[in-house]
This record gives structure tokens, sequence and C-alpha cells, in this order.
């Protein structure tokens, strides 16, 4: 009875191993059936040899058997570690494959129809620097195949194509590019590839994650990729070339860059100026754009543009160069971070710089567009003789000298009638640097226009024009002009201190300094001081002026003279036809009225030696005596007040 019990033991021990012999069995042979095919790079038996979903998605390629090889899966003698059953028709299994007897898991699962158990997956542990990753081959082998296909649709440029194989921002960016450039940076980035046996790529792949690192001719191309409702799709892509101007940090940020200046170009031919102001920053459209004529200045359609463009970018900023009738066209872009995280950044047009001459000659939009409304503006003004424009439109220089000595109440007697004529129009403008010429004409009359940078904005520093015995500056013309009406002025107002200011040490020794109001004489000084100009004459190199004032028969002459850099009034030469000799000195004639008019002498003031040569006779011990009277500088002598 105990060699009955035991040959019952023994029994079923061996059904029970000859019964795990049996499951090992199938389990082995379904690996070694699928690593066989690998080995024979026989695809069709591989599909026979694993599941539908596993040949639809790594198999899914002719080119599959290549990344399969990439991912280096063991082939070889196979040792079964640990068989879970999952289900009936479902096992993972644990082997050791390879000569390395490496670890892997598989997947397997048994074909409804025939019975056959076949690979459904595999996985892989990944260790990557810091990473140690379970990922499994159809996962790998899905990436790797999308990353072909990414590949083959951007070297063939199909639109469709190529905005499948992306998602997210950079998706958004290439569907609103216009076509012309979608297929020129296509090209760029699909470059001059290796030949398809020799692509290798490298992935680093993470829980949904990869970085493609993937051989050029020139360098590589890294394609960011993250996985979305279990697909792979492209974020990103750069483009690392040892040649230069080939080289691309982020496709996404080109794309970005590119439709902003197509958005911009397309705006500006179409005179839309909401739109332009949507694609440009605040300066740039305020400065120029908002108040332009756009048709004075030709920037090339969209698809123009893209037929040959260069795209320099460092950092925040980019420039993008084309042509536009044989002329270069520089579109200056600037990256606009977002505060909000959920806001993407964007990039703006901050300047447009048109290249003439051969590239001798540049100017920006901003300066074109800003030089004619600062041009306009001012002739407007000068017509009204509005102070405040032609003061807030012209240089320091300018104002300093002309517009801020004006006195209020002479306003209207500027002489600026040959420069305000009816009908003013802009022939031609050159810039230059800081300075710019605006040519144009006033009337019949021919005028050019000085403007010069200050501060980053243009403005008017002078008037050119050519008039007979007259400096061509204007500017030098009204500061010679503005100090004989405001010396008139002065005199009429009886205001001795401003004339002491704007005269000469020898007019003040002989006259005002001796006064305390201007002496009567027969002559209206003023009003001849009044009358319109004839001539002007400025000798910087023998520091004297002489100004003609209405004609030899009533009229008067303004001699000037420089003392400390600064011109004051030394004599005024009467014209009259009731004077025997014509031309009557002021000097000689206020003189002579103080000597006539009895209490025009201040109090104990004796009167000064008269001599038209400024010269004392030392020698003559009789000649009476000035009292000393306390000196007031002309106001030459002060140093002018600096502008904020």
């Amino acid at each position: 009875m105990m060699l009955k019990n035991s040959f019952s033991l023994v029994s079923c021990f061996f059904l029970l191993a000859f019964a795990t012999s049996c499951a090992s069995l199938v389990e082995v042979t379904a690996i070694e059936q699928f690593s066989k095919a690998i080995e024979n790079e026989d695809l069709k038996s591989l599909k026979h040899h694993t599941t539908m979903k596993f040949s639809k998605v790594a198999l899914r390629d002719k080119s599959s058997m290549d990344d399969l090889k990439i991912l280096k899966i063991p082939t070889g003698e196979t040792t079964i570690v640990e068989i879970t059953d999952i289900s009936e028709n479902h096992k993972k299994v644990v082997a050791e494959v390879g000569k390395n007897k490496k670890k892997l898991l598989y997947e397997l699962k048994r074909v409804s129809k025939t019975g056959e158990w076949v690979v459904d997956d595999i996985y892989i542990n990944q260790k990557q620097k810091n990473l140690n990753v379970m990922k499994s081959v159809t996962e790998q082998m899905d990436l790797l195949l999308t990353v072909r296909e990414f590949v083959s649709a951007w070297e063939e440029g199909n639109r469709d194509d190529i905005l499948g194989t992306t998602d997210g921002e950079f998706k958004d960016s290439l569907e609103q590019l216009h076509p012309a450039f979608l297929a020129k940076l296509s090209n760029k980035v699909a470059g001059q590839s290796k030949s398809s046996k020799k692509k290798r790529p490298d992935a680093q792949l993470d829980t949904n994650i990869a970085i493609i690192r993937l051989p050029r001719r020139t360098g590589e191309m890294v394609i960011s990729m993250k996985l979305n409702d279990g697909k792979w799709k492209a974020t990103d892509v750069a483009v690392e070339s040892r040649v230069d101007g080939q080289h691309i940090a982020s496709a996404k940020k080109q794309a970005k860059m590119l439709l902003t200046v197509s958005k911009f170009l397309d705006a500006y031919n179409q005179n839309d100026k909401n739109e332009l102001k949507k694609y440009s920053t605040g300066q740039f459209f305020k400065g120029g754009l908002d108040f332009a004529d756009l048709k004075l200045a030709a920037l090339p359609h969209s698809q123009d543009a893209a037929a040959d463009y260069e795209l320099k970018i460092e950092n925040n900023l980019a420039n993008f160069v084309t042509q536009n009738n044989g002329k270069m066209i520089n579109l200056s872009l600037i990256r606009v971070e977002s505060d909000e995280i959920d806001i993407p950044d964007k990039y703006l047009i901050e300047e447009v710089t048109l290249f003439q001459d051969q590239g001798n000659q540049q100017v920006t939009l901003t300066s074109l567009f800003s030089t004619r409304a600062i041009t306009l503006l001012f002739s407007e003004a000068l017509s009204k003789r509005d102070m405040k424009i032609l003061d807030f439109s012209s240089t320091p220089d300018f104002s300093t000298r002309v517009w801020k000595r004006v006195a209020p109440q002479l306003v209207a007697q500027l002489p600026l009638d040959e420069i305000t004529e009816p009908g003013f129009e802009i022939l031609d403008i050159q810039f230059n640097g800081a300075i710019t010429k605006v040519y144009a004409r006033q009337g019949n009359l021919p005028v050019t226009y000085i403007l010069r940078e200050h501060l980053g904005q243009l403005l008017v520093d002078d008037i050119h024009l050519d008039l007979k015995d007259r400096p061509a500056s204007v500017k030098a013309t009204l500061e010679m002009m503005v100090r004989v009406q405001n010396y008139a002025f002065s005199m009429h107002e009886q205001n001795i201190r401003d004339l002491q200011r704007h005269s000469s040490r020898d007019f003040n020794e002989l006259v005002w300094r001796q006064v305390e109001h201007v002496p009567q004489t027969a002559f209206n000084i003023p009003e001849l001081l009044m009358s319109n100009l004839a001539s002007l004459e400025i000798n910087e190199n023998e520091g004297y002026s002489r100004i003609q004032l209405g004609n030899k028969e009533r009229g008067a002459t303004v001699l000037f003279i420089k003392q400390q850099g600064q011109y004051v009034v030394d004599d005024i030469m009467i014209n009259s036809d009731s004077a025997v000799s014509r031309y009557l000195s002021t000097k000689k004639e206020l003189r002579m009225s103080m000597a006539a008019t009895s209490g025009t002498l201040k109090q104990n003031a004796v009167q000064a030696a008269y001599t038209i040569s400024n010269q004392s006779d030392a020698g003559n011990s009789t000649s009476p005596q000035p009292v000393t009277v306390p000196e007031i500088q002309p106001a030459a002598f002060e140093v002018p007040q600096q502008e904020p």
C-alpha cells in the first residue's frame, strides 16, 4: 500500500513538471520565433508572430526593420524566469535572452483563430543619466517611425503633412504662416539629410516627452516631441549646422517671427493700420506708422519677401532681411515676454530700414515718415507763427538762438514772408546719418530743410534758401533780425537796461550809461528798424555784421560787432533823403540830442567825449572826464542757460 502511495506522489511530481515544461515551451517558442524573425530581418514573419496592434504601430513602415536594429533588442537563447497569467489569453513573461542574459518583459497574447501565442509588446529598461525608464518597444518604434514621417513630410514640403506632424504653439504658428514662408522654412529645416539607411536617430525618452537627434550632412537635427492622446507630435525642431547661415535654434520661434513679418507686410500693403498696430511696437507705430502715408515707401508682399530672405537672430532680437525691386530691406523684430504664464511670448516689428544707393544710404521708416511729418508741421507753424510748435519741433540750438529770443509782442513782425508763401511741397529727402535734408518748394522758391537727430528724435535745425544779398541760413538771418527787432522794441519801451545789454562798449559809454531815457531825435528809429530786410552780411572772420533795412530814401543800416562771442549793436546808420549826407549815425544823433536837451543826462553824469573811432585822446588833459557809472554787461557776456 505504501509502495502504491509513493508511486502516486512521484507520478504527480512528474506530471506537474511536465505541465510546467509544456507551459514554458509555449512562451519560449513565441519569443524565439519573434527573435528569429528579427535576426533574419524578415518583416513578413515578424508580423506573423506579433499581434495586429504591434504590427500596425511598430511595423507600419518598410523601414521598421532598420528602427528595430536601433533599439538593439536582444535575440538568441531564451530562458524563462517568471510567468504571470493575466488572463486565459494574456501572459506576462520575464525572460533572459542572448549571451548576456538580458532580462526583458514580454507581453504575449493568444490568437483566437489559431490558438498560437504571439508577442504583443516588449519592455526594455532604459538608463539615461538620472533616468531609469521602462519603455515599450511599441512606444519606441512609434516614436522612431514618427521621426521618419516627420523628416519625410518636411523634405517633401507638403503643407498638410507638415502640419500633421506638429502640435501646440508650433502647429498654430505654422497653420497661420503664408504658404511661401512655410515652404521656405521647411526647406531650411529639412536641409540635406543623410540617406535613409544611414539615419540613426538617438532618442531620449521620458514619460511623455522625447528628444531625438538625427544626423544631417552638415550637422544634426534635434526634434522635440510630446506624446498626446497616444500619438507623438513635434513641438519644436532645431538644426545644428556646421555651415554658416543654416543654424536654426528653434523652428517654432522662427515660425512666430515669420508670421509676424508676414502679417505686418500684408497689413502694410493693404494700408490697414489697425492690423499694423497689432504687429508693431508701440513706439514704432506711434512714432511713424500711425500718421504716415504708407504709399510713400513700398514694402514687398509676403510671397515676394519669402522668396529670398535671411533671418538673423540674437537673443531677444532678430533681423529679417529681404529684397524689394533690387533694394535691400531689413525688418527688425523684438521678442515681447508675457507676464502671464499661460500667455506665450510674441514678436513685434520695432523698425524697418530701407537701403538705397547700393547699400551706401539707409533710412528707417520712422525717420522717413517723421521727417515728412515734422517738416510739414514746421512749415505750417511758420505760416501761423505758432511759437510753441516752432520751439517744439526745432533743435535746442535753433530754439535758443531764435525762437526763445522773440518778444511775444513781435511774433507777428517776424520776417518770414519768403518761407511762408502758399503752396509747400516736398520734392525729395536725403538721409546722411544724423542729418537729413528735405528738398521742397515754397511757392516758386526752392528751400531746403535741415533736420538733425537729437535724443532719438528728428528736429528742424535750419532752413536754407538762395536769396540775393543774404546768408543761405534762415537760422542765421532770423537770429540777427530778432536782435534788431528786439533792439527796436527796447528803444520804443525806453528799456535802457536791455539797450545796454545788447549794445557795444562804445555805444554804452557814449550814450546808454549816461541817460535814463532814450533821447529824442528827428527820426523814429524804432520804426525804421522794423523796415523790411534789404540785405544782410555776416563776416565771422572779421567779427562784424551789417543789416540794411528799408531803402536808400527811408531805412536804416544796423552795424553789429562781435564782443565776447556775441553780436551787439555798435551803431545804426539812418537812411534819409532829408539829410544832406543821406546817412546819419544814431550815436551822433543821440549825442546831439543829449547836448541840446536839458535833463536828458543822468544826475551827476558828464558826457563822454564823442569819437566815431572809439579812440580817446589820452594827451588832451582839458577833455572832460566821464563819471564812473556801474557797468551793465551786454547779454552777450552772460553764459547762456542750458536747456533741461
